[in-house]
């Protein structure tokens, strides 16, 4: 139990703090130039969200556990060689993409906010946090990745108000991300970047294909209510999905936590040992957690956007209950597919579950939001996640029940 304790602790720090920090920065940016402004930060971060899934090129998924069952520290450090080459590609081909979308989108004096804001989120992609998990070690994380973001996002609301410009966010924000990554590769290799191998590249770009691709087309679905109430609706719209969006976010980094802090715990054992047990354990806690995240999001969502970020940029009350929905299905599909399809190398059915969601999801999202206004939009968002957990629930029950029985 104290083990546990001490991995919840240690791998709770570094997502939590990425948490509070935007609690002090995201008060400042929603105001400083206004619904404009905030609709251009959000629609920049919201396709620089899905710049950051293709960028992190399935790593996220399976990253840690091929690290946690390296034979050695050298493999180890092979291993996050191979994830930082194809990222960092992934990244610039996608980010200037990405980039170049959002000032379209947003176009006029706030063009540039959104490239920049698109760009910073994207370099989300390049995190460090699965390397830390794979190897037990929450103090990577912690100091090359979660302490020089978030001091430098501080730096950013001290940077607003004497220039006036939000666009200091996101430049600081990416100014930190970078900085953290320098750190880590002079910590791991002595250099700037990792070594080369491109034959190991090329083997990595094979490997994680289906899962890039499973996370690209994913995040198609999960990041596009804002860029669609912007297309659909208009820039009050994209304001307030900007604000709903960001405080479901925060509440999702629990997710995160909870799944970090207990992947290798569920892993570590065979079912002879007693796997089949701890994934009943980390189910029930990611039920739990999904009841928790609905509720609070149904009844203080509204109340608690309007108190950080102003009334300007609240969206109506009834939005909440819907992201609380996608809170609880993606604390459920969470574990199913870290500790239970991916391991089992059910990636394909990953692939089709996320493919689907997406097929069906987007166009519900564009047709709902013309006719049904911000809780259209995020009822498609809904029903790609409802798509999602059907797939891989019936798909990790499968599994499970081989596994369980002795060979």
């Amino acid at each position: 139990m104290k083990a546990m304790l001490a991995r919840f602790a240690g791998f709770g720090a570094v997502p939590m703090m990425s948490a509070v920090v935007p609690l002090l920065v995201l008060p400042i940016a929603s105001r400083i130039d206004g619904a404009a402004g905030w609709a251009a930060i959000g629609t920049g971060q919201a396709i620089g969200s899905f710049v950051a899934m293709v960028a992190s090129y399935g790593w996220n998924v399976n990253g840690g556990a091929r690290v946690a069952q390296a034979s050695d520290a050298v493999m180890q450090k092979e291993i996050y060689a191979q994830s930082f080459w194809s990222r960092i590609i992934a990244y610039a081909v996608a980010g200037t993409a990405g980039a170049i979308l959002a000032a379209v989108l947003i176009g006029g004096e706030f063009g540039v906010v959104a490239a920049l804001a698109a760009l910073a989120t994207g370099a989300t992609g390049l995190t460090v946090a699965w390397y830390s998990v794979g190897v037990g070690r929450a103090r990577v994380a912690l100091w090359y990745e979660a302490i020089p973001t978030a001091a430098f996002t501080l730096l950013s609301s001290v940077a607003m108000l004497v220039t006036g410009s939000v666009a200091a966010y996101p430049t600081l924000m990416l100014a930190g991300i970078v900085g953290g990554l320098i750190l880590l590769n002079l910590h791991l290799y002595r250099a700037v970047v990792p070594p080369l191998d491109p034959i190991a590249l090329r083997a990595a770009f094979r490997s994680n294909f289906r899962l890039a691709v499973a996370d690209g087309i994913g995040g198609s679905y999960t990041t596009a209510p804002v860029p669609i109430g912007q297309a659909v609706i208009g820039t009050t719209a994209a304001a307030q999905l900007t604000s709903a969006d960001k405080v479901y976010r925060i509440g999702v980094t629990a997710i995160a936590v909870l799944a970090n802090s207990l992947q290798k715990w569920v892993l570590e054992v065979s079912f002879v040992d007693g796997r089949m047990r701890r994934h009943v354990i980390a189910l029930t806690l990611h039920a739990v957690l999904g009841v928790v995240g609905f509720m609070v999001l149904t009844l203080a969502g509204a109340p608690l956007t309007r108190l950080l970020l102003g009334d300007d940029v609240t969206p109506p009350a009834e939005v909440f209950p819907a992201y609380g929905v996608t809170f609880f299905i993606i604390s459920m599909t969470t574990p199913l597919i870290r500790n239970v399809l991916v391991p089992a190398h059910g990636d394909r059915i990953v692939m089709i579950a996320i493919i689907t969601s997406a097929i069906v999801g987007l166009p519900a999202m564009v047709i709902a939001g013309t006719t049904a206004g911000l809780l259209g939009i995020v009822s498609g968002l809904v029903l790609s996640e409802v798509i999602v957990l059907t797939f891989v629930s019936i798909a990790a029950i499968g599994v499970l029940r081989r596994e369980r029985i002795p060979r």
